[in-house]
């Protein structure tokens, strides 16, 4: 039998609070391997699925979404996956340009942006 972790391991295993684990457990995102003395043990595995969930999450990704992407078993997922990919892509541009138009504005050597005489070429 494998060894079971706490709440408080998953947590500080993946950088979440206990009360976010315990609310992907609420909502089915995840899975309790079983409960000890009422409280809940989790298998190592779901270190991995949680690293993965808030990853998706950091990229703009909803949790119905991501459910989706962990538990469709016809492989629709991939259509929502090429979805994504796209709108992921098309914000890497954004920020991309929106690093330039930082670099560029810091660079400039004015004290007040709003008074720069550059301003208008930025906007």
């Amino acid at each position: 039998m494998t060894a079971t972790l706490s709440i408080g391991t998953v947590a500080e295993r993946t950088g979440l609070a206990v009360s976010a684990v315990r609310y992907y457990d609420e909502i089915d995102l995840i899975e309790t391997a079983e409960r000890v003395g009422g409280k809940r043990r989790f298998d190592p595995g779901t270190v991995g699925r949680v690293n993965f969930i808030r990853r998706c999450q950091d990229a703009g990704l909803a949790l119905d979404e991501i459910r989706r992407m962990l538990d469709d078993a016809d492989g629709s997922w991939r259509d929502l996956v090429d979805a994504k990919i796209g709108d992921l892509e098309r914000r890497r541009t954004e920020l991309d340009e929106m690093i330039a138009f930082l670099v560029e504005m810091s660079d400039c050597g004015c004290t007040v942006v709003a008074a720069c005489p550059r301003r208008g070429d930025w906007c």
